[in-house]
């Protein structure tokens, strides 16, 4: 059984970044589950502001890069149990057991999703698989579709889907049922809150709309178009939902209704709208089960996307030389995993003042973020922080 001073689970923006801070002092080996690095990096592309793009692949490759040969790196390796005994970690994986003094769990984020009639239809797929179809398979999802979801995630796939010349026929609500509680209320709130800090026009052509209005009055959302707005090519309609998807062998089309600003559908408002492909789209939740094999506590906070392993700013769990970083924290951008990702590498480290000048960065880069996924993060982390000192 091989051993290692630090093993990292998690070959995305965190484990990379941490791995970079650690390959000089520590030996490292990182698993990842993927056939390739780089974690929600892969098909990440937007224009950060006028002229600056941000590609999740040129940040991928330059992190595993500047890995060089201190780093051990295995990928296709899918981690099944860990166990500690002592002060030794036992990484149980489809490749072989290994061994370690520290363990950085960054195993990021998944896709949620929800079911409605026709969602097993060749063509359905999440909004993040139309994303590294396009963006790292340089492969088209297909000609035409339409994104069921309105909320940060889908908004900015969206814009990528543009970006490659593939037509998005509609950006529209799911319908309202035990799983899907979004009324044209929410999705107003959603837009108003990217529109804020919009890295683009078409981020922020609805918060204008609503901004200038209260949405607790009604007015925004009666001023909403009932069409729906296009902004940049994107059609975007927050009073209609989508209540079946329709093909043979494929997608072929998607049944909509148009509803009033209580969410209430008209009745005889159904229509039907040709495509070739549906990304379905109800955000991320962070991937704990590795955490959960501790037995550590886990606080459910909507606010970071669902149940986040409780810890403190420097990354520490409850369990002795445990650490996490990236998504499985609280769902953020890219930056901040990669910060927090060295956080947790200088904390193994115990370099004190890289501890505080990492810290101040987050900080920052949260105050700066262009796109929040979820309402009330800075709230939401300080209930977590309150949870970690009563531990």
């Amino acid at each position: 059984m091989t051993h290692y001073e630090v093993i990292i689970i998690g070959a995305g923006p965190a484990g990379m970044s941490a791995a970079n801070i650690l390959k000089d002092e520590k030996r490292v080996l990182i698993v990842d589950e993927y056939y390739h690095y780089g974690g929600r990096l892969l098909g990440q592309l937007y224009e950060e502001s006028k002229g600056s793009w941000w590609n999740g692949m040129d940040v991928a490759k330059h992190l595993h890069d500047v890995l060089d040969e201190k780093i051990t790196l295995q990928l296709e390796t899918s981690v099944y149990n860990v166990e500690k005994e002592d002060t030794e970690f036992t990484v149980f994986t489809n490749k072989g057991d290994f061994t370690s003094d520290y363990l950085i769990v960054a195993t990021g984020a998944k896709e949620n999703s929800y079911p409605l009639p026709g969602w097993e239809l060749p063509g359905v797929m999440t909004v993040g698989a139309a994303q590294v179809l396009t963006n790292f398979h340089r492969v088209a999802p297909g000609d035409a579709g339409v994104i069921i979801g309105i909320n940060p995630l889908s908004m900015v796939i969206g814009m990528e889907l543009g970006y490659a010349d593939i037509e998005v026929r509609k950006i529209c609500l799911p319908a309202e049922n035990k799983f899907n509680t979004t009324t044209p209320k929410d999705a107003l709130l959603t837009l108003m809150g990217l529109g804020r800090s919009a890295p683009t026009k078409l981020l922020s052509i609805p918060a204008v709309i609503g901004s200038r209005m209260s949405p607790f009055h009604g007015m925004a959302l009666k001023l909403f178009p009932s069409k729906g707005i296009k902004a940049l090519g994107l059609p975007l309609s927050i009073k209609e939902r989508v209540i079946k998807i329709n093909g043979r062998d494929s997608v072929e089309s998607v049944t909509t209704v148009k509803t009033n600003s209580d969410g209430s559908v008209i009745e005889g408002s159904e229509q039907e709208i040709k495509c070739d492909f549906v990304c379905i789209s109800d955000g991320l939740s962070p991937v704990n089960e590795i955490t959960s094999l501790f037995n550590l506590k886990h606080a459910y906070l909507e606010s970071l996307g669902g149940y986040v392993p409780i810890h403190s700013e420097q990354m520490e769990t409850e369990v002795d030389k445990l650490y996490v970083a990236g998504n499985i924290t609280g769902i953020e951008n890219a930056k901040v995993a990669m910060l927090q990702g060295e956080m947790a590498a200088h904390h193994i480290s115990g370099n004190e003042a890289a501890v505080k000048n990492t810290l101040k960065s987050i900080t920052d880069e949260r105050k700066n973020a262009k796109v929040k996924f979820h309402k009330n993060l800075d709230a939401g982390r300080d209930k977590l922080q309150l949870y970690w000192l009563a531990k």
